[in-house]
């Protein structure tokens, strides 16, 4: 039931972003941000879906994608080269995010890039905001692993007590 509701809660996600992605008309951003929603529902816990990964991965790649469009004029060689430059700079900052390198083609063929890469920003800051808050959701619907309080019972003490209490703890 839990991942069910982890599942809609993104699906709600997604739509949101298409619903705002088609009022400001920017609907080339939504498949490379859809692809991050489902990384993040499928697998919150794993590497490839850590917020921190995903808000770095898309700003590392969205600069690259820039300065591509400002010194190349998206020429091919240019994308090849911000592509494995892209690869090797989220390898090596630890946030590989593979759905952040469709950004260097979205920005390539969009008429303006800056605009695409500010409402790219701000669409994945919302993303993790969103991911956040449909976390803390789960967490106050199933709080299944928070702590417990420890009662300690109040005992009598006999001549075996030293000995049970270390045969218990052990």
């Amino acid at each position: 039931m839990q991942t069910a509701i982890r599942w809609a809660l993104y699906i709600l996600g997604i739509e949101i972003l298409f619903l705002v992605a088609l009022k400001v008309q920017h609907l080339s951003l939504v498949p490379p941000l859809a692809a991050s929603c489902m990384l993040l529902a499928a697998n919150p816990k794993g590497a490839f879906a850590q917020p921190r990964t995903v808000l770095a991965a898309y700003i590392l790649v969205g600069h690259l994608g820039l300065l591509d469009y400002v010194f190349w004029g998206n020429t091919l060689f240019g994308l090849m080269g911000m592509m494995v430059l892209a690869v090797a700079l989220m390898a090596s900052a630890s946030s590989v995010h593979p759905p952040a390198i469709a950004l260097l083609f979205q920005l390539a063929k969009a008429a303006h890039p800056f605009q695409e890469y500010l409402f790219m920003v701000v669409f994945v800051l919302a993303i993790v905001g969103y991911h956040y808050a449909a976390q803390w959701f789960l967490e106050q619907l199933y709080p299944a692993n928070r702590a417990k309080p420890f009662v300690v019972a109040e005992s009598n003490p006999g001549p075996y007590t030293p000995y049970l209490a270390t045969a218990e703890h052990e």
